[in-house]
Parts: C-alpha cells; structure tokens; sequence
C-alpha cells in the first residue's frame, strides 16, 4: 500500500496539485494524506497575523472538510489534517513516513507565490521521500513521455528501479536525456536487464532547464523526472542547484527523487 503526502495552503495552486495527485493514484492501491501546517503568529495561507486563540485551528480544519468535499468527486478515501509547525521543516519531517509528496509549486511574483513556490523547492531537495511538484493549472490526463535530466553520474540503480517501475505503471516511455554544456563525452551505461520502452538523448542548450523544456515539447512530455545528490558543503557552493531553478521554471510536473537518502 503505497502513502502519499499532499500538503495544502488551501490556494489554487496547492488544491490543483491535489486533484492531479488523486488522479494520478486513483486507479492503485494507495491512501492520500492531505495536510496543512500552519504557525501559530503566521500562516502563508492567510493575509494576517494570526492570534492563537482565536480559534484559527478550528477554522483551518472547517476549511481542510470544505478542500475535501470539494475532491470527494475522484471517489477515493482522503484523510485531512492540520498539523502546527514550520512548514517546511514539518513536511521534511513527516516525509520520513510517506513514499512520495505531491505539492503545488509556482513562479509567480505574488507574495503567496513565492512563500510556496520556495517551500515546494525546498521540500524537494530535503525530504526523505520523492517529491512531485506540480505547476499551476496542470491537469493529469494520462503519461505516454517521461523525461530523466540525466548528468555525466548517469543513473543510480535504486532510482532507475523506482524510476522504471513508475514508467511502466502507466505505460509511459522513458527518455533519459543528457543537456551537453562541454565538449565531454556522454554515455549512459543501464543494465541489460531493463524491462522498460526507452530511449537515450544528448542535446546542446544553453541552459539545461531550457534544454529540457525544449526536449518536452519536441516528445510532448508530461513528466520530468531529476534526481538530488547529497554534495559536501564545499560542493554545494561551487554548484547551481538545478531541482530549485527547475521546480518554479519548468512546465510540467517535476518528479524529485534522492540518491543516497532513500
């Protein structure tokens, strides 16, 4: 029975994420969490300072029953709750208890924009589960393309097992792509024993979320997939983080899996 995260700050952007996280899972044996966690001074979800006695965790379950009678349509069993906490560090929390989180993620310049669109990226590259971060106004209609940003490591094992299983649960094909920046040479050796349709890229971009997006459209893809290392202190200063650019630039859903805290 897989579990499945779905953090909500009750705005279009993260109740969309919801209804394409229970289309996604509607047909497996799954159960869905919803949750919304709030700080008892501030709250993203609200336009002021809260007083923690005025009832507002009450008010925030009342909307947590409307949220669900509003998806009780997928005709699937959902379980809402309002847990108190920094956001951000009560999802990486809970992550240890979940096989994947489906979260709204957003470039907007609004101020609700940025507040969740950088808790979605940085829930990604923390948590210890698979992170699914869903851009606004996507609609799940099925996976037939599925890109893997793959870099010159190629493909950890236990990843390309979870990576394979998932394609081939939708019957969708894996394009593992290679955004080329230098004039290195780039193979991807996988196992012979893949059971999966698949097939192997490398393009030139200036940049490798435009490479990628441009691959997307060429294959019209529904999915990317990428995958966090776990890099030293030094190496996180010398390296552009991608998953964070990628979570609030790319234009379909971004599937974040970890190498080495899985």
């Amino acid at each position: 029975m897989r579990k499945v995260l779905i953090p909500t700050d009750f705005s279009e952007v993260s109740e969309n994420a919801l209804k394409y996280g229970l289309d996604l899972y509607r047909r497996t044996k799954s159960t869905i969490d919803v949750v919304h966690v709030y700080h008892p001074a501030y709250d993203p979800g609200q336009t002021e300072l809260i007083d923690v006695s005025s009832g507002v965790e009450n008010l925030l379950k009342d909307n947590m029953a409307e949220l669900l009678r509003k998806v009780s349509i997928f005709d699937i069993d959902v379980n809402g709750k309002v847990e108190l906490g920094f956001v951000t560090e009560k999802i990486v929390k809970l992550s240890f208890n979940y096989d994947i989180i489906v979260m709204g993620t957003t470039g907007s310049n609004s101020l609700l924009g940025k507040i969740f669109g950088s808790v979605s990226s940085d829930v990604a590259t923390q948590a210890h589960c698979p992170v699914l971060l869903v851009p606004p106004k996507i609609r799940f209609s099925g996976l037939t393309n599925i890109v893997y940003s793959c870099d010159f490591d190629g493909v950890n094992n236990d990843v390309l097992s979870e990576i394979i299983s998932f394609a081939n649960r939708y019957k969708a094909k894996l394009h593992f792509v290679h955004i080329k920046e230098n004039d290195n040479e780039f193979k991807l050796d996988l196992p012979k024993e893949v059971e999966a349709d698949y097939s192997i890229d490398e393009i030139e971009a200036d940049s490798v979320i435009n490479g990628v997006n441009g691959f997307i459209e060429k294959t019209n893809a529904e999915l990317v997939i990428m995958a966090t290392k776990q890099r030293s202190f030094w190496e996180k200063i010398v390296h552009t983080n991608h998953t964070k650019e990628f979570a609030l630039n790319v234009k379909v859903p971004l599937l974040v899996y970890h190498e080495t805290n899985r």
